[in-house]
């Protein structure tokens, strides 16, 4: 690798108390050109995508449509991906693992957006919404995070019940966990060490805590938690001492030990994380060493230096060029081991901001409004971006789900484990945001980071990836001594609308790409063989995912339950909206049809063209062996139901050897059906529903508006301005409505804004 040529790589020299030696500098460039080039060669192998979900609300009624935007991101450098072709989507049953709905949906420029009926015969309680794509699912991960928790309930007076509670003190809640974690992975005797501390309950719920730090029986020190149950506190231990955490009332009975105090070595600490640059102060205890220090971005090397150390120095590196987000420095010692880590977030304030105006806080019924977005990076200069927004009923919103799109691609996609509050790392609004995000890093670990030359390592040796982005399918002979000569095979949508012709090769095998999903939802394919002749076979694109159930690693980031009650008294209740939405859904909405209109057509041909039976006036298959009319479904014949049935005319009959009976048409399963014909089915895009928006300054409707999701604009690209304008009407409900914009730049930024209005009656 050439280092001249990147500008992410910066190659310093630092020497302290020493001098400069030509032949250290050209050993410590050779050393950090190997260092950049195994992490990015373990990088590389890594090009997988993450799939952000967003939807039109947090819970739904049955019945419903429920709207979804899906963001494919490169994981490495956050920009929308154009890799992956085909998104699988799935609805899942929490309480029993079920999939109830499972359908493909087109992504182009890394968006897809599409829609899922909620059927009436749902149960209620919690459901995973879960995506994938042909590089974002591994089969040997540990961990999922690209779905989103939703809720289907029967009737919105159980959801109003639930939003009029108010929080209520809860009883003392157990320790079940009190980690400490040194700032750089060790205890250095002699230096000042940073440590921090988390204290979580059993359903990891942060616990404050306070106490004091020992030295054998001796208090040095105290500390308490200053962010969800975390903290910080700093030591310089003696070597050969035991240093220990007791905690104050009410858990004054819990001790902890810290790690014990390593002798000699390396550590560092960092003392400055600002826009432009990090300073790093870097320990030594024993003989003078040289060293190297390495920070790194999603497994691309950002910053190296390297120096000779008898003590300490302080190092500062420019961030020119280096991409914001969570980066891990190491610290490396002469033998070139790494020997201290740590996580920390650069350029925190590198975000989307996006802002909103709604044109009438106060709206009537019916009235129209304006929803001016606008988006500026955080110099205030206009951003071209790619948002969607929504304005939903606020009784559909869950203020316990704390997943948006800065959440997921800037904290679930970089670490594992289950953040309490994400959104908080985010809001302009918390002056401690920063140091909070700082102590959410600490006590993470650095392993826990996605991207640590350890766990890269690890991932590359276990790469499963289980989703095709192809279909593939199979042309088998059944009758070995008739090799066809079959070149193609024909694909076509249930109306018959369109057809494609599909090359099988030498080997019989035929693929299915994404150009050939677009015919519909449900794609037929047939050959042009005899049916007894010839088997298809085709791969169901679902079986893996369902065998490997990955919403059952799921990590979702979560909010107090005690502390997301609404304690609003001005939510309106149903009886002053006089509106029951429960009612209006059920007589608005169709039923769901048995077959799909390709297969009544195949069903029609069989009852016709396989069908034996024959009608000769009154009889069915008459004995005399007459009748060449198709019988009538629904009329009643007579059929010979005794022994020796005769076979001429004339014979006698009576109620001993015959009956009636109502005729019905042979009942085929669809698997019949197709197999019989020839054909297979396999799953095309599921077909594209236009959102529905009255415009009520064309046309007044006398019909009750019960729309609890007002406005749906999944794909908004701001103008060079940055900016961008929707209107939308408001509807017949009078309540508070609460309303999302969020999106990401082209240059792999993110940003969201909430806003809010009221609609009186």
């Amino acid at each position: 690798m050439n280092i001249a040529k990147i500008n992410l790589i910066i190659f310093l020299v630092f020497i302290w108390q020493f001098s400069a030696h030509l032949l250290y500098a050209q050993d410590s460039r050779t050393v950090i050109d190997s260092l950049a080039k195994k992490l990015e060669s373990l990088a590389a192998k890594n090009n997988g995508t993450s799939i952000y979900l967003r939807t039109n609300k947090d819970i739904y009624e049955t019945m419903e449509d429920l709207w979804f935007k899906a963001y494919s991101v490169d994981q490495k450098h956050l920009l929308l991906s154009s890799n992956d072709k085909t998104l699988y989507v799935q609805l899942v049953q929490m309480e029993t693992d079920s999939v109830v709905w499972e359908e493909l949906y087109p992504i182009e420029g890394g968006i897809s957006t599409g829609h899922i009926y909620l059927d009436n015969a749902l149960r209620e309680g919690a459901y995973w919404l879960c995506a994938y794509t042909s590089h974002s699912l591994n089969g040997e991960s540990k961990r999922f995070i690209d779905g989103r928790k939703i809720k289907i309930i029967k009737s919105i007076k159980e959801l109003e019940v639930q939003k009029k509670k108010t929080a209520i003190e809860t009883p003392l809640q157990e320790i079940a966990e009190f980690n400490l974690f040194p700032e750089a992975g060790l205890l250095l005797a002699g230096v000042r060490n940073t440590v921090a501390f988390k204290a979580t309950a059993r359903e990891g719920d942060p616990i404050n805590v306070s106490g004091n730090i020992y030295e054998d029986d001796k208090i040095i020190g105290s500390f308490k938690s200053i962010h969800d149950g975390m903290g910080r506190f700093q030591i310089i231990p003696t070597a050969g001492r035991s240093y220990n955490v007791r905690l104050e009332s009410p858990y004054d009975k819990k001790s902890f030990s810290l790690p014990e105090v390593v002798r000699e070595g390396m550590t560092f600490s960092l003392i400055a994380n600002q826009e432009d640059s990090l300073a790093f102060q870097i320990y030594n205890v024993g003989r003078p060493q040289s060293f190297y220090l390495q920070v790194q971005n999603r497994g691309l090397p950002a910053v190296m230096a390297s120096g000779e150390i008898k003590d300490s120095t302080v190092i500062k590196l420019p961030l020119t060029d280096v991409p914001a987000g969570i980066s891990e420095a190491t610290l490396f010692n002469d033998k070139i081991i790494p020997i201290a880590e740590r996580l920390f977030y650069i350029k925190p304030n590198k975000l989307v901001i996006v802002t909103t105006e709604i044109s009438n806080e106060n709206a009537g019924r019916r009235n129209k409004l304006s929803l001016k977005i606008k988006a500026q990076d955080q110099h205030g200069k206009p951003v071209i971006a790619q948002l969607g927004a929504m304005v939903y009923d606020r009784l559909y919103n869950d203020p316990s789900d704390q997943k948006d799109i800065q959440t997921h691609f800037l904290i679930s996609n970089q670490i594992r484990g289950k953040i309490h509050n994400p959104s908080y790392y985010f809001d302009a609004s918390k002056s401690d945001r920063h140091q909070a995000m700082d102590l959410l890093l600490l006590t993470q670990g650095w392993r826990s980071y996605n991207w640590s030359g350890s766990y890269l390592s690890d991932r590359n040796l276990k790469i499963n990836e289980i989703i095709p982005e192809i279909v593939t399918g199979q042309l088998l002979h059944v009758k070995k001594e008739k090799v066809g000569s079959q070149q193609a095979i024909m694909l076509f949508d249930a109306h018959r609308r369109e057809s494609q012709l599909v090359q099988v090769d030498n080997s019989h095998i035929f693929q299915i790409s994404p150009e050939n999903m677009l015919i519909g939802r449900d794609v037929y394919i047939k050959h042009f063989g005899k049916p007894e002749d010839m088997e298809l076979k085709i791969l169901d694109p679902f079986q893996q995912i369902r065998k490997i159930q990955p919403w059952k690693r799921i990590e979702y980031p979560f909010k107090s339950f005690r502390d997301t009650f609404i304690k609003d008294s001005t939510l309106p209740g149903l009886s002053n909206r006089s509106i029951k939405l429960e009612e209006v859904l059920i007589s608005a909405r169709q039923q769901k049809t048995f077959r799909d209109k390709y297969i009544g057509y195949l069903d029609s041909l069989a009852k016709y063209q396989n069908n034996t039976d024959r009608a000769h006036g009154a009889w069915l298959n008459c004995p005399g062996g007459d009748g060449d009319e198709l019988p009538v479904e629904g009329k009643t014949y007579i059929i010979w139901d005794g022994p020796n049935p005769p076979n001429s005319h004339p014979f006698s009959f009576n109620s001993t050897n015959t009956k009636r009976i109502v005729y019905e048409f042979p009942k085929y399963s669809e698997a019949e059906l197709m197999k019989m014909f020839g054909i297979v089915r396999t799953k095309g895009y599921y077909r594209h529903k236009a959102f529905y928006e009255p415009d009520y300054d064309k046309q007044q409707d006398s019909a009750p508006d019960y729309r609890n999701t007002l406005l749906w604009a999944p794909n908004i690209i701001t103008d060079e301005n940055g900016e961008a304008t929707l209107q939308f009407y408001t509807s017949d409900i009078n309540s508070l409505f609460y309303g999302l914009v969020e999106g990401i730049s082209d240059d792999g930024s993110f940003g969201k804004s909430t806003f809010q209005f009221r609609v009186n009656p």
